[in-house]
């Protein structure tokens, strides 16, 4: 019986595995999509958030230097200023999305006296995508806001 070859049943799944390598080859090419451009656009919402926060203190940097109290030159002033750095930002390279509209507005401040001092600032940046664009994404969209004000006067720490 050793010379004869072994019968073939019907069914048999021999080469079976051939139609599933090019999807899995698929599903690990967007698994490293995912974790790759993940971790891009992470980087693009930690840009985004920076240029934001150095919009907001262009803007607080307005301040009046014609009163003795600490206050913010006019809105539209401290909006030219925002608005200005991102699309300066821009000019140099930043992937800032519609720059000449940075500034989101003035808040109160939280402490007395209550003051509109704080200035808020939103950014928007796009990357294109790297490997996602297999699965049709084009590009990553991120975005950043933050808030800055000025103070006025030294304390104790400052004067050692």
């Amino acid at each position: 019986m050793s010379g004869v070859p072994p019968r073939r049943r019907v069914g048999d799944d021999r080469g079976s595995i051939a139609p599933v390598v090019p999807l899995l080859a698929l599903v690990v090419l967007l698994l490293a999509g995912l974790v790759i451009d993940g971790s891009r656009q992470l980087n693009a919402r930690a840009r985004a958030t920076a240029y934001a926060e150095e919009a907001a203190r262009a803007g607080a940097a307005a301040v009046n230097l014609e009163v003795e109290e600490l206050e913010l030159l006019p809105s539209d002033v401290v909006a030219e200023r925002v608005n200005r750095y991102c699309l300066d930002a821009a000019a140099a390279g930043a992937p800032i999305r519609n720059p000449g509209n940075c500034f989101q507005g003035l808040e109160d401040t939280k402490e007395a006296p209550v003051r509109r001092l704080v200035v808020v600032a939103r950014v928007e940046t796009a990357i294109p995508a790297g490997l996602l664009g297999i699965a049709g994404v084009r590009e990553l969209a991120a975005a950043g806001e933050a808030k800055a004000r000025p103070y006025q006067g030294l304390d104790e720490t400052d004067v050692q």
